[in-house]
């Protein structure tokens, strides 16, 4: 009879997703000012989106960011991805919290800040189906997503 709960918590404890790693290294490291900054990139990844609470879907690779964005000044910032595949996106600001899309325009996520703070954002741009890696363009700009 013991076996039963200690069975139920390895269960429990293989089915909890692991963090994206925002101090891990980058694939792409932008520096977004008054001019916009794109990079082309492989969206995708093997590992579902697992932040709690965001409401975000697909895969990204947890142990790599797709880029990290260097803010300068204050005021209104896009983070888009366009791609002929169906991508998401996953962004953590510099305070921490989390930001997400899917579909913000057709199959394209963006993730819009009214008054982004400056700082380091880290970006994972993802796909909707596992291992289905795709080619994509990250941009940053200040305003709005140029689609």
């Amino acid at each position: 009879m013991r076996l039963v709960p200690l069975l139920a918590l390895v269960l429990a404890a293989t089915a909890v997703q692991a963090q994206p790693r925002t101090g891990a290294a980058p694939a792409h490291t932008l520096a977004v000012g008054a001019e916009a900054a794109s990079v082309a990139l492989q969206a995708g990844g093997a590992d579902r989106n697992a932040v709690p609470g965001s409401g975000c879907s697909g895969y990204i690779n947890n142990n790599q960011p797709s880029a990290k964005l260097t803010v300068s000044g204050d005021g209104p910032l896009a983070i888009y991805a366009v791609s002929g595949s169906d991508t998401t996106l996953l962004v953590s600001d510099p305070s921490g919290r989390w930001h997400c899309s899917d579909d913000a325009n057709g199959s394209n996520p963006a993730v819009t800040f009214a008054r982004a703070a400056p700082g380091t954002y880290v970006v994972w741009v993802g796909t909707f189906s596992p291992n289905a890696a795709a080619q994509a363009t990250l941009s940053a700009v200040r305003g709005q997503p140029v689609w």
